[in-house]
């Protein structure tokens, strides 16, 4: 088996073996093609050149995020190409017993993948939705406070958020913001929601699932399926989900080496 690191030279080859299955392979083929600077990838190759596995590490984010796929032989091999830091892995579940044997002390955590596609969705409109524009960072950076699993960016962040990527809220009570839902990744075969995330004080109130199906609705207007992934304990979350319309369409692992960061 041969290891390789994804270059200009063979990307084309790379990127034909990831659009077979873009869904299965959405942010290596949305990474390497569109945030080359902050990606590194690595396949391995059997003795015919084809691919058997790869490890993608992107470092825009405040920790390592590390994509592992393939073979649990060509995947042990290709964790020598991980990260020396503390970072996040997501990987399939029948890969946990070779990453926890290179990284023991990692908490795994079980997230569902989830996806809805054009022509079965249910939306719930609201007037209290609306996309965030620039001057709503500072109720964005309002809103995150109250996340307790989270340390917050700073409000230039999350105007670059605003600018960069849809993100809708819901706004209540003199125009506070209490629940937002976003896409970070926008494909024509399938946007990737996330960021999902209600004022404590506001839940249950049918908040997020306004916020969900807004962003929901704007990614089956301009793409074939809008997919996402929750923790499989998270059983609101999931209840909001599944009323819109997404499925189970499998699992992966969040598999957590010393940042302390759940899903």
């Amino acid at each position: 088996m041969r290891i390789v690191e994804v270059n200009e030279e063979n990307k084309p080859f790379v990127l034909d073996f990831l659009r077979k299955d873009v869904i299965r392979h959405v942010f290596a083929f949305y990474d390497i093609q569109y945030r080359p600077e902050h990606t590194t990838m690595y396949v391995a190759l059997d003795n015919k050149g084809s691919i058997k596995a790869y490890i993608l590490t992107y470092t825009a984010l405040r920790f390592p995020s590390v994509i592992l796929e393939g073979t649990a032989e060509a995947v042990e091999k290709l964790l020598g190409y991980a990260p020396e830091t503390s970072m996040v892995i997501h990987a399939e579940p029948h890969l946990l017993e070779t990453v926890k044997k290179a990284f023991p002390r990692a908490k795994v955590y079980v997230e569902k993948w989830m996806l809805v596609r054009k022509g079965e969705a249910k939306f719930f409109d609201s007037p209290f939705v609306r996309r965030l524009k620039v001057e709503d960072a500072p109720k964005l950076l309002q809103l995150l406070l109250t996340r307790a699993d989270r340390v917050p960016d700073s409000e230039e962040r999350y105007a670059e958020w605003i600018r960069s990527m849809p993100v809708y809220g819901v706004f209540v009570n003199d125009d506070e913001l209490v629940s937002y839902a976003a896409s970070f990744l926008q494909l024509p075969q399938v946007w990737m929601i996330g960021g999902v995330y209600t004022h404590p004080k506001h839940r249950g109130k049918g908040y997020a699932t306004y916020a969900v199906s807004a962003i929901t609705k704007h990614a089956l207007s301009s793409a074939e399926s809008a997919a996402l992934f929750v923790r499989s304990d998270n059983y609101p979350a999931l209840r909001v989900y599944e009323k819109i319309g997404y499925r189970n369409i499998g699992e992966k692992l969040w598999i957590d080496v010393d940042t302390g960061l759940k899903p």
